[in-house]
């Protein structure tokens, strides 16, 4: 009897699970918005999408808006604690706050209150572009064209005027919760009903909120649970597993019940065969909703919206992260900075970080640590920097304090050896040769030693080849060769010989080596500092990749080759999937679901399908055979907002049919856009264009915004598409006014210039009739002295030669920049025709290139005497009787045949100009 008793105990228990199954699982990522994002406060009461694909949310202190890649906030709202948001046409939104009903302009963010009796207004539902209906702790109001219509519900004075949610059944018929039952109203009569639960249903008709599915209504009540309505049979029945839940908001999608409570999570009821999934707040869970307190919820198009009371929003991205960070139970990797990684055959993991090490394991969950804090753990150094299967031992290596043996049956740590160095060193890399010898790398210098620990040779700075005893990392190849990477180079160790070379390599290899790789064509992969190296068998470099051809970054931690011969290399904070054979490669970064934190030095393939990453955010894995290296299909991109001189204006509510208009003094603009389609905010990429600015298509990815500053008077179109979207894009006209200050300031400016081209040509017109009436003179005066050369007699002509050389040498009149033949021959005692005749006669020369040759070689004289340093040509020029700079240029050029600045360079001496 007693057996078949718990038989059919058994079976109820299972029928009841059929029933009433709750199962804690969260098979979506959730990504988190809050306050750090930007919004204004972390209790969100209302989340609305309006027809431009914006999300609205309304939180305690104020609304903002969501459009996948920013939050914008309004500060005119900021006062107001949003319960309820609803659109009621291209512009406007209306708001129920604490205070009151508001319409809210989203061409002006300006907002007007509606005048009715001051209370909490909690639902808003529209019924045409005019007229909605309101509800409010108060009554239930009907508004026509801004006028208000109370429609009073059994006495006026009843509970049920505490209106708490409205919904649609048709555009005539609208159902509403109250605190007393449930409401139906006709507005083509204003005839409102209530329905109220018979007590052996519930002593309670308190409804928070409510949603409809077919033919039945749900209803969350106050603290009783979840109930349905027949519509038909206008009865009440209760929905079980929601027992003692404070309901809090509730929305039915493809056929689930997304119920949000106060404290337990979003529950989502399947109607199909009452199962209840349970979606809850982990606190260090990288991907679990914010909070447990459920406020609001959105259900649009497979994303799932979700407001909470002290978390901000959470909602599934359209696009999932192809990368994920390792957890278990209680166990979160990101908690830690991960250096070293292993995989036991059964799924049990070894962690290594900056703090500790840890065993995972996978059957049990068990999960145990070991640190300096911990003494029965035998761990002497907390970072834990290698781990991996060494012939039949699981070593690990450690940054000063040596090497350990993981025992996988006690799941203890024991000394590998009691040598100093496997106590003490710091060991970054441990591989094994053909001969089952180890060999490790160390900061001390590179080491061999036989299986037991026993070192048998020492390579360092003092004995070999090596330029630094920073050993970082190992590697056998096949052909039984040992590569050394160090701080400082590559080297090669012929283990037979025991001979090292580093001049082995066609390019010497001199960057800091961070990890050595063979792969399965017997090439070797060089990790370093300063790209990624291909080597061959004969050990001649045949690729170098760099910022220039392939990688994100220079800095190279890591590289895996998986079974399909693809690479998988890990740069500072992005990972390159890499075909050699199809020579494509594909950048992952954070919209990816990386972290944007650094890579170690280690990396793991576990069932030649998933990779696993050391980073400093924590385990990093992937499975090689679902990533999807394709862009994926987005919608076309939209401006979102524009700013001319830091003034915001959300694009899609303006009237964009004229363009937009800058004036000449405000020419700077930004634009923000998104694709709108709420993927990871990172995800996003664009290509656009200011046609008549920019000369080609720029792209733009993971950033929604580009300015232009300063742009010049004229007509611009900029244009926004997804990359190579030629068919579908966004276009908008743009007009910035040509600055008359502007214009004028270039009319006077050209009006200068002319002028003073009109005067230097007049003057050099002027200086050139000059020299040509001087050139007639002398030409005149010359023919007349030739008629007059047989005047004056030799013996004359002796004299006043005679006395003129000797007062030129003596007195250097010609110093004089005013000096005249008068003068001159006043001092001589003859006239100023005898003197003119023996120069012209006699000497062939007029009067002014006579003195002019004196002034010449007075200043090559002082040129070569003087303290140069004091001096510069003109005031030379002018102390030797030269008035003006041209003259001088030109005189000394016919007496010398060069200028005076060539003649200083020829001479060696240096003087000033001016």
């Amino acid at each position: 009897m007693k057996k078949i008793i718990l038989q059919l105990i058994i079976v109820l228990f299972f029928i009841l699970l059929k029933v009433e199954g709750v199962y804690s699982s969260s098979p979506m990522n959730y990504y988190n918005i809050t306050t750090f994002e930007g919004l204004p406060s972390n209790t969100v009461n209302a989340i609305k999408k309006d027809a431009s694909g914006f999300i609205w949310i309304g939180t305690k202190v104020g609304l903002c808006r969501f459009d996948g890649c920013e939050v914008k906030t309004y500060p005119l709202l900021s006062e107001d604690d949003i319960w309820s948001i609803e659109e009621l046409d291209s512009d406007t939104l209306l708001l129920g706050t604490v205070s009151g009903l508001k319409y809210f302009s989203r061409k002006t963010n300006v907002t007007v209150k509606l005048d009715i009796p001051s209370a909490i207004v909690k639902s808003i539902r529209k019924i045409a572009d005019s007229q909605f209906l309101v509800g409010t702790e108060a009554g239930l109001y009907f508004i026509n064209n801004h006028t208000p219509r109370q429609i009073f519900l059994e006495t006026g004075l009843s509970p049920c005027n505490h209106i708490t949610s409205i919904i649609c059944e048709d555009k005539n018929i609208y159902w509403f919760s109250t605190a007393d039952g449930l409401g139906r109203i006709d507005i083509r009569t204003m005839q409102p009903e209530i329905y109220r639960m018979p007590e052996e249903i519930s002593n309670s008709n308190f409804f928070i909120c409510l949603t409809r599915m077919g033919n039945h209504i749900y209803l969350g009540s106050f603290n009783k649970g979840i109930f349905s309505f027949d519509m038909s049979g206008k009865k009440f029945a209760k929905v079980n597993g929601f027992e003692h839940n404070l309901i809090m908001t509730i929305d039915g999608q493809d056929n689930q019940l997304f119920v949000g409570t106060n404290g337990q999570g979003l529950k989502v009821l399947s109607l199909e065969d009452g199962s209840i999934e349970v979606i809850s707040h982990k606190e260090k869970a990288r991907n679990s909703i914010s909070s447990n307190t459920i406020t609001a919820f959105l259900y649009d198009n497979g994303i799932r919206w979700i407001g909470t009371q002290f978390g901000g929003i959470s909602y599934t991205p359209r696009i999932g992260a192809k990368f994920s960070y390792y957890s278990k139970n209680d166990f979160y990797s990101t908690d830690y900075r991960v250096r070293s990684f292993y995989m036991f055959p059964n799924g049990d993991k070894l962690i290594g970080t900056r703090t500790g090490l840890f065993f995972i394991c996978e059957k049990t969950g068990e999960i145990r640590s070991y640190s300096l804090e911990k003494n029965f753990s035998n761990l002497r150094s907390d970072i834990v920097v290698f781990i991996n299967r060494i012939q039949d031992k699981i070593l690990i290596g450690t940054y000063g304090g040596g090497v350990h043996v993981f025992d996988e049956k006690t799941w203890s740590l024991r000394d590998f050896s009691h040598e100093e160095l496997f106590l003490y060193g710091c060991i970054l890399n441990i591989v094994d040769d053909a001969k089952g010898n180890l060999w490790f790398a160390s900061q001390s210098g590179l080491y061999q030693s036989t299986p037991e620990g026993h070192v048998l040779k020492k390579y360092d700075t003092m004995n070999s080849v090596l330029t630094t005893n920073a050993i970082l990392c190992l590697c056998v190849d096949s052909m039984n060769r040992l590569w050394v990477g160090s701080k400082f180079g590559l080297f090669l160790l012929d283990i037979a010989t025991g001979k090292m070379r580093a001049d082995c390599f066609s390019v010497p290899i001199k960057a800091e080596i961070k990890y050595i790789m063979e792969d399965l064509r017997k090439d070797m992969w060089v990790c370093t500092d300063n790209g990624l190296y291909k080597i061959g068998k004969d050990l001649v470099v045949h690729e170098h990749f760099t910022t220039d051809n392939l990688l994100p970054d220079n800095q190279v931690p890591c590289i895996l080759e998986d079974s399909h011969g693809i690479y998988w290399i890990a740069t500072q904070k992005e990972i390159v999937r890499y075909n050699p054979i199809e020579e494509q490669h594909y950048t992952y970064q954070r919209q990816d679901g990386l972290s944007g934190l650094e890579f170690n030095n280690s990396v793991f393939v576990s069932n030649d399908s998933i990779i696993w990453w050391a980073n400093e955010g924590g385990l990093v894995y992937t499975t090689t055979g679902n990533i999807n290296t394709e862009r994926r299909i987005v919608s076309t991109p939209i401006i979102t907002s524009y700013a001319i001189s830091n003034i915001e204006y959300d694009f899609p509510y303006m009237d964009m049919s004229e363009g937009i208009e800058l004036p000449s003094s405000e020419n700077t603009l930004r634009f923000k856009f998104s694709n709108m389609d709420y993927a990871l905010p990172y995800a996003n990429f664009y290509e656009y264009k200011l046609e008549g600015y920019d000369k080609e298509w720029l792209k733009q990815t993971g950033i929604n915004e580009v300015s232009y500053k300063d742009l010049p008077g004229g007509h611009y179109v900029f244009k926004l598409r997804v990359p190579g979207g030629e068919k579908q894009m966004q276009t908008v006209d743009i007009y910035v006014r040509k600055s008359y200050t502007f214009m004028a300031g270039i009319l006077l400016m050209v009006l200068i210039i002319s002028i003073l081209v009109i005067y230097f040509c007049y003057r050099i017109w002027k200086l050139k009739k000059r020299m040509t009436d001087e050139r007639m003179i002398l030409s005149k005066v010359q023919e007349r002295g030739k008629d007059k050369k047989a005047a004056l007699p030799e013996m004359k002509v002796n004299g006043i030669l005679d006395n003129l050389l000797s007062y030129l040498e003596h007195e250097k009149p010609y110093l004089n920049p005013k000096l005249s033949i008068g003068d001159v021959a006043a001092k001589l005692d003859c006239t100023e025709t005898e003197l003119s005749q023996l120069l012209n006669n006699h000497m062939n020369v007029n009067f002014s290139n006579f003195i002019n040759v004196y002034r010449v070689n007075e200043i090559k004289k002082r040129l070569n005497q003087e303290n140069l340093s004091k001096y510069t040509l003109k005031a030379l020029s002018e102390q030797c009787g030269f008035s003006s700079k041209a003259t001088f240029y030109r005189v000394f050029k016919n007496v010398t045949g060069m200028t005076p600045l060539e003649y200083c360079k020829k001479q060696n001496l240096v003087i000033k100009e001016n």
